[in-house]
């Protein structure tokens, strides 16, 4: 779709607002960054993930990401060989286990959501949560 068909439907203050309801720094990144798909099969299985998101939210009403930080920057920062910070390092920590705890909760659920599991279930790292 051409810009200005795109800026007469509004869509990039759409995607401001998506991003107002993002509390993760990377998360408000990938809204801003949408752009309309026309892969019908794309399409497909993003409309699925969102009803799997929505279905874990009625299941789990409490379960959040909270607790994963936003460490691109930190990696970022280690494959160049810079040092980190020792608060950095808790960061990192912090995330890693938050991780762990939503994909473990997503594990629980594989069977009711398959798509959500399929995201989270990263081959060659289960044994570290």
């Amino acid at each position: 779709m051409d810009a200005k068909s795109l800026e007469l439907l509004e869509f990039p203050q759409i995607k401001k607002i998506l991003a107002g309801f993002t509390s993760f720094s990377a998360s408000r990144q990938l809204a801003l960054d949408l752009q309309p798909a026309a892969d019908y099969q794309q399409v497909s299985v993003l409309l699925r993930q969102s009803a799997e998101a929505r279905n874990l939210l009625s299941i789990k009403p409490g379960f959040t990401i909270g607790g994963i930080q936003d460490i691109r920057q930190e990696a970022k920062m280690a494959s160049v060989g810079k040092i980190l910070t020792p608060q950095s390092l808790l960061d990192i920590q912090n995330t890693f286990t938050a991780t762990g705890q939503v994909r473990n909760t997503l594990q629980g659920l594989s069977a009711q959501m398959p798509l959500l599991w399929n995201i989270a279930a990263i081959p060659g790292i289960s044994g570290l949560y």
